[in-house]
């Protein structure tokens, strides 16, 4: 294929939430650009860019995927998103990389969890959104209301270009208000064009009325000239469009059937005439990064967003040539690691179908094989221009849990496998927890997980199965207990031999010395594990050693590492060592070290020891008709709500909840809002558990701790 300038580069990322018919509206603007001579369909699993195999099971989008066309002496770099929560990563960094992001919502269900997904990235990377009311071939279409909602949420910035003058069954008829003019689509992408009907004029002017006002709104010179005419120029509004446009001052809505190919001339006439090119929009990069202008005059410098394996098409990195010409054979610097990366092979890519090509010009997007050191957010550039690009940020997880192999022995095999996920999708994260014992998988939901089992089993050839995860539970004590504990071994020869007088007490900050004792020294221990350990030597008459002191504290904190109650880790407590004795001979840091160890164990269990568990903020946003369901459910899970605020039509319950009950929140969820609500949480403080947990919590450490021996 030919070669692009970047001035007739396009890039949009189409996003919108499962079912709104995104990947069937990419196969119609493919079929529409001549790109493609026949229409794929989602259940004939041949549409161009959901071409993997978990994808063809689930009929739906799981991976984003690159295609272009070619229009009106244009290269129109498409990315298609997945819609659902779960594989939110997967439309991040396209948004990150398009210069223009293309919302799809389905006409019979509105706004929807993708829709503001998309929207709430774009805005955050501050580029230009336009939406597409898709399907209104659907009966059940309510495209008036729809974009009622889109101004009542978005202000009224949105605008219609177009509205729909037949929707239903049969849908094919567009009402066009930048031309004035019918557009009629008999299964074809190219429109009829004829005058609008007698009956639609009063309705589009006033449309087209409200039109010229919000881009005059956007422009002092326009808003004078408007004011002075009543109304601007063709080439007024044309001028303006475009800057209204690229300065997210205005938001065009279009109308569209992918099935019927039904407003696709008008979406990709808009993209190619006013949608920015990569060389009209900012480059933000990294602090203390030199500046870079998208053009082919500057040295090479891209941006890694994607990688992917596939069985058949091998390992694939995709990219966007920020600035310069690259081409095949080129030396690149990885400017994180300073390593060096040979590009053997440029290729433009379809969805399965790549196509080497002898160079990319600043602005385009496309991919690579066989990166060694390459990772998603790396910037590369030529030797010595040192220039890094601001780092994709993905959202914190919302589900953990623990994974295991199915056949013994595979351990290093599923490690090695969630590595490369982890690698291909940021938002997968691992954890081999010491703590817990458990090599713990972070995911964005149950979807998520059950595509990483997936791709585990097909790509990696291990089967593996997910455990409930153990929870980080601390333990504590709550009144001051003082104890002593004598250490004595004769085995032959040399002896042990250790006395260790020690009170232990709830650690507060600014709590007062210890009453009655003689302070000689105090250790505050910030723990790796959250909380404090205060260790006070009151040690007078050198009835212990100095040089004993840190073996006993060395005692106290292997023992806070694996805690009486239910082997979690203790925290917030002060150890205050006050008398003891030793042996001119036996006495060695050992024997010290075991009655440090000794005595903080007998003082813990009668000092009312409670166990802590981990209290998050929970911040779920669902739509209203699904509140009641969600707000009664959460006391079930010991959840407690602070508060509502209403956004748009959706509310955001802010609650807290356990740990142990949020790990099963994803799945209630999901079946309670019929996949329409979502929810983030942040880690807030540790918490005492509800005596009846804590029993409970007590009894099966005591099982498993049976059956261990």
């Amino acid at each position: 294929m030919k070669v692009y300038e970047t001035r007739s580069i396009r890039n949009l990322a189409v996003v919108g939430h499962a079912g709104s018919g995104k990947t069937s509206l990419i196969e119609a603007i493919l079929f529409g650009s001549g790109a493609i001579s026949r229409v794929g369909t989602i259940e004939d699993n041949n549409t161009v860019s959901d071409y993997n195999e978990l994808e063809h099971e689930r009929n739906c989008s799981v991976f984003s995927s690159l295609v272009y066309a070619e229009y009106a002496d244009k290269k129109i770099n498409i990315i298609d998103t997945p819609g659902y929560d779960d594989y939110i990563g997967e439309m991040i960094a396209p948004v990150y990389v398009a210069d223009t992001t293309m919302v799809v919502i389905n006409s019979s269900n509105g706004i929807e969890v993708g829709t503001e997904n998309g929207l709430t990235y774009a805005a955050k990377l501050n580029k230009p959104v336009f939406f597409v009311v898709n399907k209104l071939d659907n009966d059940q279409s309510k495209f008036d209301t729809i974009l009622q909602d889109l101004k009542s949420q978005y202000g009224n910035k949105v605008t219609a270009f177009q509205y729909p003058l037949n929707p239903g069954n049969g849908f094919n008829k567009i009402v066009d208000i930048l031309s004035m003019k019918l557009l009629t689509f008999n299964n074809s992408p190219k429109a009829d064009i004829s005058d609008i009907p007698a009956s639609e004029l009063s309705n589009a002017e006033n449309l087209r009325n409200q039109f010229i006002e919000s881009i005059a709104e956007t422009d002092e010179d326009l808003m004078s000239i408007y004011f002075e005419e009543g109304t601007l120029t063709d080439e007024q509004i044309l001028k303006g469009l475009k800057s209204a446009f690229t300065s997210r001052d205005i938001i065009p809505l279009f109308c569209t059937s992918g099935k019927n190919l039904a407003g696709i001339s008008s979406v990709l006439d808009f993209v190619v005439n006013y949608c920015p090119s990569p060389n009209e929009m900012p480059m933000p990069v990294a602090e203390g990064s030199v500046k870079v202008d998208c053009d082919t005059s500057s040295k090479v410098s891209l941006f890694i967003f994607k990688m992917f394996s596939d069985p058949k098409l091998g390992d694939m990195t995709y990219f966007k040539v920020k600035s310069g010409k690259l081409h095949s054979g080129m030396d690149l610097i990885i400017e994180s690691r300073g390593a060096s990366e040979r590009f053997g092979g440029v290729y433009t890519v379809s969805g399965k179908k790549r196509e080497e090509i002898t160079e990319l010009l600043a602005g385009d997007i496309g991919a690579t094989v066989k990166l060694k050191n390459t990772h998603i957010s790396d910037t590369l550039h030529e030797k010595g221009f040192n220039v890094r690009f601001e780092e994709i940020e993905y959202p914190t997880s919302k589900v953990r849990t623990a994974i295991v192999p199915k056949t013994r022995g595979e351990e290093e095999k599923v490690g090695m496998g969630l590595h490369a996920l982890h690698i291909e999708d940021p938002t997968i994260v691992i954890e081999h927890s010491q703590e817990l014992r458990q090599t713990i998988v972070f995911a964005q939901g149950e979807l998520h997980l059950s595509t990483i089992k997936w791709r585990l089993e097909h790509r990696y050839k291990v089967e593996t199965e997910f455990i409930e995860p153990r929870v980080p539970y601390r333990e504590t004590i709550q009144k001051k207990v003082q104890g002593s504990y004598r250490h004595k071994k004769q085995s032959g020869g040399a002896g042990q031999f250790a006395e260790v007088h020690m009170m232990i007490e709830p650690y507060y900050d600014g709590m007062p010395d210890p009453e009655g004792l003689n302070v000689r020294g105090k250790e505050l221990t910030d723990l790796e594990w959250g909380g404090k350990l205060m260790y006070v030597n009151c040690i007078v008459g050198g009835v212990i050693d100095q040089r004993f002191l840190p073996a006993i504290l060395k005692g106290v904190m292997e023992k806070m590492q694996v805690g009486p109650l239910t082997g979690s880790y203790v925290r917030d407590i002060r150890v205050t060592v006050y008398d003891g004795k030793m042996h001119p001979v036996d006495s060695n840091e050992a024997a010290f070290k075991t009655a440090g160890m000794m005595v903080f164990k007998d003082n813990f269990t009668q000092a009312s020891p409670k166990i802590l568990e981990p209290i998050y903020n929970v911040e779920i946003k669902v739509p209203e008709e699904f509140v009641g369901d969600v707000m009664s459910d959460l006391p079930s899970r010991r959840g407690v709500i602070l508060g509502i605020d209403s956004e748009g039509k959706y509310q955001k319950i802010k609650a807290r909840m356990p740990l142990a009950e949020l790990d099963k929140y994803s799945q209630g969820l999901r079946s309670m809002t019929q996949a329409r609500a979502t929810y983030s949480s942040e880690f807030a403080e540790y918490q005492a558990v509800p005596p009846n947990v804590q029993i409970e919590l007590i009894e099966n450490y005591k099982k498993t701790q049976h059956e261990d021996e």
